[in-house]
């Protein structure tokens, strides 16, 4: 019974997976492996031929989907043959329907490597059924709270899964507590290797009031930061229980040039192609993996040189003479909407910024709030030649306001459009003093905006 539900499993996700390629593309990464696990839960372990020790699994709450993408493109470029998720479906359905995709008519796999991007939630899942040699854990951080409720939940149901394993080799971010921490659990077969960077010019130092330090992961007293890279990763550590970031970790990023895009690793220079502050942890996770399994160098550099980042997450578009730089953030994600911030705030000239948080409605129920905004510090934009803040959308475009007016912004220097009609938004974008505008909102309205704008 076993083998005819798989059997059956394949062939109906193999016909599903062809006819959202010919007719309905948009559902292809995700439908066709929900099919396949309604008719084999136990689909992914009787897929044959994986290699565990050629697994890896890429996980944590910010960075998974550019770091999976360029790990793979580094895979490629040293000619190794790699199945993956790249499309960004990371909950088990995607990742089946990657499989599926990747596997002969017989329930064998095709390819060498086996590198997924994974959902937090779904890790526990998916490394049941797949047994992965090698696990990345970019940090763990607030994020959907409807969903996730408070990071020590994601916390607990990661740690679940390092303390189970053996014979795995954790990648852990050696300045997020959280990911650091993992280490702590892991079995005597498995083992850790950190990925950090140095503190660096776009980094700043913990002693600004506005800082709100979080519990060690270890024994639940305060951390102390040193230095921030970016929000809540640092130079830390605890005075009650000793943990700590501690010396450098096996592999850093140091001599970050950002006018010059360039950077030091392991003793080799590298090319910079994004010079957004958070990118580097991606590089630096990306050259951990690839040293661990015998990539060198010279094939790294002509990955990075090489690498183009998936869309949607820094994208631009030109209305009426204006530049329109589209800085993506995750809803309810403090750290990705400061870094957005901060990379605003590099840039003095004189400009507009445009925010648009909106409602969450891909799942219910549906969720609006602006609580986020108050983990963020809005100081440094605030001072970086920002002429006029137009904040926008029918149902939470005036707490937006109230939380410029709370960072010190100017009454007179906010304007409200409290509506998601589209034309409205533009029009006003339009009829804006500077040629230089910023926008944060969520993908879906940015590429409304992007299409109005022709």
């Amino acid at each position: 019974m076993s083998s005819f539900r798989f059997t059956a499993a394949l062939a109906s996700g193999k016909i599903c997976a062809a006819f959202c390629k010919a007719f309905a593309p948009k559902r292809g990464s995700n439908l066709p492996g929900a099919i396949a696990l309604k008719f084999d839960p136990r689909f992914l372990r009787q897929i044959k031929n994986i290699d565990p020790a050629k697994t890896i699994l890429i996980t944590g709450t910010n960075g998974k989907s550019t770091a999976n993408n360029m790990i793979v493109h580094a895979f490629n470029t040293a000619g190794r043959a790699v199945c993956s998720n790249l499309e960004g479906a990371n909950m088990k359905p995607g990742v089946a329907t990657a499989l599926l995709k990747n596997t002969s008519a017989g329930g064998r796999f095709k390819k060498e490597y086996l590198i997924l991007e994974t959902d937090e939630r779904s890790l526990a899942s998916v490394a049941e059924d797949l047994k992965p040699g090698s696990i990345c854990v970019t940090n763990i951080q607030k994020d959907q709270v409807q969903r996730n409720g408070d990071p020590d939940y994601i916390y607990q149901k990661i740690k679940n899964v390092i303390a189970d394993a053996e014979g795995l080799t954790l990648y852990v971010n050696n300045e997020d507590p959280r990911s650091k921490s993992l280490a702590e659990y892991l079995t005597e077969s498995s083992r850790a290797v950190s990925f950090g960077v140095a503190q660096n010019a776009r980094g700043f130092m913990a002693e600004r009031e506005w800082e709100v330090t979080m519990p060690c992961p270890l024994c639940h007293d305060a951390l102390a930061f040193k230095w921030y890279n970016l929000a809540g990763v640092g130079a830390f550590d605890c005075g009650s229980c000793g943990f700590s970031s501690g010396g450098p970790a096996d592999h850093v990023i140091s001599e970050v040039d950002y006018d010059g895009c360039t950077f030091r690793a392991d003793g080799e220079n590298y090319k910079l192609a994004y010079t957004a502050a958070f990118f580097l942890y991606n590089y630096a996770l990306c050259v951990s993996v690839c040293k661990g399994f015998g990539i060198d160098a010279d094939t790294l550099k002509r990955a990075f040189e090489s690498f183009t980042n998936i869309g949607g997450r820094t994208e631009e578009f030109f209305f009426k003479g204006k530049r329109v730089r589209y800085m993506r953030i995750k809803q309810e994600n403090p750290e990705t909407l400061q870094s957005a911030l901060d990379t605003i705030s590099n840039d003095k000239d004189p400009k507009v910024v445009v925010l648009g948080p909106a409602v969450v409605d891909d799942m219910v129920p549906h969720y609006s709030n602006t609580f986020y905004t108050f983990d963020c510090n809005f100081d440094p934009l605030n001072g970086s030649g920002v002429e006029r803040f137009i904040c926008f959308g029918d149902t939470i475009s005036w707490d937006m306001a109230n939380r410029l007016l709370y960072a010190g912004v100017p009454e007179d220097r906010v304007e409200i459009i409290a509506t998601d009609a589209d034309e409205k938004i533009m029009s006003s974008i339009a009829e804006c003093g500077s040629d230089n505008v910023y926008l944060i909102t969520w993908i879906k309205k940015y590429e409304k905006l992007k299409v109005l704008a022709g």
